[in-house]
């Protein structure tokens, strides 16, 4: 391909579909927009013209939009097995690229309820791009579909401290928080979620639960502790 593949993956919530994204350098390719936006406009001729497209050799663009195809035609792990092997391509990209592409492999792969595939896929990141910190955002997600409460914890203030933060980020770590009873931290995950988006629905769920707890988190999202 004449451009690498930067990969931008925007996950929504366990309800909603997983989508993802790869503009290609900073002017993205005419052929690849022109797919991806086929694909939104209407999933099933989008996906036609994804597979067309790899079938005339589009390469590594033609595949990532396929991906995407699948990923909004339903099929989750049909689009992780596309994006792994696309990830374990020479030809798309250097190792930074194609860990990226990893890591959407991964989150395709928690999409179809697949965890230990997951995990594989994430490994697999790490190895190609060891020193790429956002890759912590993808292994929490991970860790947390494989009960891995800690590890969780872990993945997110690794990536925190490396400046890589996101709301899901947040509701994970508060969520295991929440699991291993430490519900003052759980709540400051909470407030930092709402204070990007007010209107998240995880994050309200989480507050909800936290109330439960004992912890309420007032409607200006600074936390006060219910008087006992």
């Amino acid at each position: 391909m004449n451009t690498p593949l930067i990969a931008l993956f925007l996950l929504m919530t366990p309800e909603a579909l997983a989508v993802v994204q790869a503009p290609v350098a900073e002017q993205p390719d005419a052929e690849y927009q022109a797919c991806i936006d086929g694909v939104h406009q209407d999933v099933e001729k989008g996906r036609a013209a994804a597979l067309e497209w790899v079938a005339d050799g589009g390469g590594a663009p033609a595949e990532h939009c396929l991906a995407v195809a699948d990923l909004a035609a339903g099929f989750p792990k049909l689009a992780a097995i596309r994006l792994q092997e696309l990830g374990e391509k020479p030809e798309a990209g250097d190792n930074f690229i194609r860990a990226r592409i990893l890591s959407q492999s991964a989150l395709a792969w928690i999409e179809a309820d697949e965890p230990e595939q997951a995990q594989a896929a994430i490994d697999e990141a790490f190895i190609l791009a060891p020193g790429a910190e956002e890759l912590y955002l993808t292994a929490a997600a991970v860790h947390a579909a494989n009960n891995r409460q800690q590890a969780t914890i872990d993945a997110v203030t690794k990536a925190e401290e490396a400046g890589f933060t996101s709301v899901r980020g947040y509701n994970l770590r508060a969520r295991a928080r929440m699991t291993l009873s430490q519900y003052r931290e759980a709540a400051n995950d909470v407030v930092a979620a709402l204070s990007v988006d007010p209107f998240n629905l995880d994050a309200l769920v989480l507050r909800g639960e936290l109330a439960q707890a004992g912890i309420d988190i007032g409607a200006n999202y600074q936390r006060a502790d219910k008087p006992k």
